[in-house]
């Protein structure tokens, strides 16, 4: 803006200003005048003539420009860290300062990509794991699915160098190893009727306190033992509903938290002998004292607390001898101080029955009203603890201020719930289904950080009765689950586990409708198969051991489970070794009988190793795998179905030339094997399947002599089996015998015709082109026997090649189109 802009807007102004009234003017003297337009002169100078429109226009849109300029000159135009601009090559001392910047930001960069890149694997790697964790979760959680439900998985196979007799490294660690060794003792014992069966229990705990380096495992096995210490069931009994609905498991778990409280008492007393002043009879009546001494020998301590008993606050020794389990150490303690007489007569009535809460109602009401109208608010909180505890009465009153650890906690929920025999139903009382579902449901693992402090969680959810979700709880990780899977044996052979009644297909933690809440069973047929597959094939011996408790479950099919998981050992792994681990060596005397070997170990089943091999053999055949079936077959001593499983194969590659290694090769010594058997047991067989396993096993022969140009041998095999005609005559009867035959046989035969024909015709063309006269051995038989001419020799070769194409046309079976092409050709080849 100029000076010529400026007075045309002070004329503008002052033509605005201009009223019809004549208003007082404000007027200026010359220096005023020649003062403002120096100083706006100086303004417009200063600033510039566009720096001002800015500012007008800015400001009149409420920006502050100078502020704007001071931040956009604050930052910084460099953000990345990227190459330096070459300079020009005559400046060495730039150009060297340039390339060493240049080097600097090129490592800066190169590090920050790698970081990345390492921190981007490191994440993807983590999500992995993670994913992996969670799928094995959830299909331990799922409904098993069947065998075949499964897709097949290529196996990639990578070349190794074996030992000549590799032997396989076992995959059991130390402290599975010696569970492994346990359990076969325990089996061994079992099976063997000496005595009474030991308790399992007892002697995990035994083995963890004496072998295993880590002490939270056998404090858990303590704690198990411990409350398994019940009077010993029948499998007749629910475990799930009797326990709860007798009391003894809750009697159990606060027998064991006042155990370890009197242990934590001598502690402490004997860290603080001084102080505690500890004399006389060595009962839990003088240690309570001297605990009580210890802890609250300052004044800060007594703040608050009602009562004195021989210069000792009266409710906490009240208290503590309760949380020792000795109630005549509490009425002691009262009756010394005098106070709450009608509380004292009350514990007496309890120390004398258990009854006396239902013949003294009147007595406990008055007890009640008064903790009600008095004790809510009273400022001794031990007090108030044992008024709870005495009345089982408010379990929704915390008592945080003497709850100093979750053992205290757990022990005061223990002693004021009541079993449903002994609940009042007009008053809200804490049972133990209420106990239970506050430990699993309401606090759960979060509450308790499980996932750092497993032990602490496992031994709350076992002390609540809940050994099914404490045992699924362990097993979740690798390090645990062998102690998991031990626990849940020990408890079943105690009958104390909760196992599902619906079938093993359930999943590892399953509800059934008729449980209380928030009571769960644990599968434990799963679980021991899901660790004992993971040795089985380094380890059968021990993983049959584990399979043996498996005998009383059935699975999906009807079929005893432990058999059930020895037939998908065996079929995973059915080599000679393995036959010979499982079912011993072969008995001299008597060729079909085996003795030795792991299954001879459990003789007291109702089922034996033979079978065992039948139904091995059966579920091989049934996947189609006949070779590896013929052996359990004739292990189990089924000749009539090795018979039928023989001649399928035969009937597949009689026809094939024999080559080292190959199916042919094999069936060799496996009719060898089958001769032998026949020749003792022949009896035991079907007659048609012994007669056409003998056929096929002659057309092996057959067709050996017609790969190694044996022409008369091969035709006399046809010749006395009557297979095929030696004339147009023989073809009805060759014919009518046929159908007496297997489907095996019908198979081969086109085979079988083709392999004449190309006979017949190899003899023809060596009778024509003189090559071959009609006594020479190589012709035929039936020619040499009849001495017939050259020429009556081809026409006897020309009508039997007839014969094999009007047998082809004959039979009742539909003949490969190729076949009957062939034949054709051959016998129009020879007119």
């Amino acid at each position: 803006m100029d000076l010529r802009d400026l007075l045309q807007q002070a004329q503008r102004l002052n033509n605005r200003t201009k009223m019809d009234a004549e208003l007082p003017r404000v007027e200026r003297t010359i220096s005023q005048v020649l003062q403002a337009t120096q100083e706006l002169h100086s303004r417009v100078t200063q600033t510039g003539t566009n720096d001002l429109q800015a500012y007008t226009l800015l400001g009149s849109k409420g920006v502050d420009l100078p502020k704007l300029t001071q931040k956009l000159e604050s930052l910084s135009a460099r953000r990345s860290f990227e190459p330096l601009d070459p300079v020009t090559d005559s400046d060495v001392k730039g150009y060297l300062k340039n390339e060493r910047e240049n080097a600097i930001l090129s490592v800066i960069d190169e590090t920050n990509r790698s970081i990345f890149d390492s921190v981007e694997r490191s994440k993807w790697r983590c999500i992995y794991a993670e994913w992996g964790r969670e799928k094995e979760r959830l299909l331990n959680s799922l409904v098993g699915p069947k065998q075949e439900d499964f897709p097949d998985v290529l196996r990639q196979t990578v070349s190794s160098v074996l030992q000549e007799n590799p032997t396989p490294k076992s995959l059991l660690t130390n402290i599975e190893l010696l569970y492994a060794l346990e359990i076969t003792t325990y089996n061994h014992t079992h099976l063997s009727a000496v005595g009474h069966r030991p308790n399992l229990i007892a002697k995990f705990t035994k083995l963890a306190r004496e072998k295993f380096p880590d002490e939270f495992v056998h404090e858990m096995w303590s704690v198990l033992e411990f409350m398994a210490g019940v009077t010993p069931l029948t499998r007749n009994v629910d475990p799930i509903k009797n326990r709860q609905t007798t009391p003894q498991f809750v009697q159990q778990a606060r027998t064991y938290l006042e155990r370890r409280y009197r242990h934590y008492m001598n502690t402490v007393i004997k860290q603080n002998l001084a102080i505690a002043q500890r004399g006389g009879v060595p009962n839990i009546f003088n240690m309570v004292s001297s605990f009580v001494g210890v802890t609250f020998r300052g004044p800060q301590t007594l703040v608050g607390l009602l009562d004195v008993n021989n210069s000792r606050p009266l409710w906490p020794l009240v208290y503590y001898s309760l949380r020792s389990g000795d109630l005549s150490a509490a009425v002691q303690f009262l009756k010394e101080s005098g106070a709450c007489p009608e509380l004292l007569k009350y514990m007496i009535l309890l120390q004398e029955s258990d009854e006396a809460e239902k013949s003294n109602s009147k007595l406990v009401g008055q007890l009640k009203l008064e903790y009600n109208n008095k004790l809510r608010l009273c400022s001794d909180p031990f007090k108030k603890a044992v008024y709870a505890i005495i009345l089982a009465c408010d379990p929704h009153d915390s008592h945080a201020e003497i709850m100093h650890s979750i053992d205290d906690f757990l022990w005061m929920q223990l002693s004021i719930l009541r079993t449903d025999d002994r609940r009042d139903y007009n008053v809200e009382q804490l049972t133990y289904s209420g106990l239970q579902s506050m430990i699993l449901d309401k606090y759960g693992e979060n509450y308790f950080n499980a996932r750092e402090k497993t032990e602490l969680y496992f031994q709350v959810l076992a002390l609540t009765g809940q050994f099914e979700s404490a045992i699924e709880f362990l097993a979740r990780t690798e390090a645990n689950r062998p102690h998991a899977v031990h626990m849940a044996i020990a408890l079943h052979e105690l009958c104390l586990l909760g196992v599902p009644n619906s079938g093993v297909q359930q999943p590892l933690l399953c509800v059934e409708p008729e449980d209380p809440k928030p009571m769960k069973r644990l599968n434990l047929a799963r679980l021991i198969i899901m660790y004992a597959k993971c040795f089985e094939q380094t380890d059968p011996n021990e993983a049959m051991q584990y399979y043996y408790l498996l005998r009383h479950f059935k699975s999906s099919d009807g079929k005893n489970l432990m058999l059930t998981c020895m037939c998908d050992l065996l079929i995973e792994n059915c080599d000679e070794q393995m036959l010979q681990l499982v079912f011993g060596v072969q008995d001299t005397t008597e060729s079909w009988r085996y003795s030795g070997g792991i299954f001879s170990q459990f003789p007291a089943l109702d089922f034996d190793k033979y079978f065992l091999a039948g139904m091995v053999g059966d579920e091989l055949a049934n996947r189609s795998n006949f070779e590896s079936a013929i052996k359990f077959y004739f292990i189990a001593g089924h000749l009539d179905k090795t018979l039928r499983l023989i001649s399928s194969l035969l009937a597949q590659v009689v026809h094939q030339r024999t080559r080292e290694g190959s199916l042919r090769h094999r069936l060799v010594a496996i009719i060898e094997r089958m001769n032998n058997a026949l020749a003792v047991r022949k009896i035991d067989v079907d007659a048609q399947a012994v007669v056409t396993y003998q056929l096929l096993a002659q057309l092996l022969q057959f067709f050996d002599y017609y790969h190694e140009n044996e022409a008369r041998l091969a035709l006399e095999i046809l010749v006395d089996y009557r297979l095929t005609p030696t004339s147009c005559a023989n073809v009805d009867e060759c014919v009518k015998n046929l159908k007496r035959m297997g489907p095996e046989i019908i198979k081969v035969l086109p085979d079988v015709l083709l392999a004449a024909m190309n006979i017949i015709y190899s003899e023809y063309q060596s009778l024509r082109s003189g090559s071959a006269s009609p006594n020479n051995n190589t012709t035929l038989t039936i020619i040499d026997d009849s001495g017939l001419g050259k020429e009556a020799a081809l026409c006897h070769l020309r009508d039997r090649a007839k014969a094999l194409t009007n047998m082809a046309a004959t039979v009742p079976y539909r003949m490969p189109a190729d076949t009957n092409k062939r034949l054709v050709q051959i016998e129009i080849l020879m007119h």
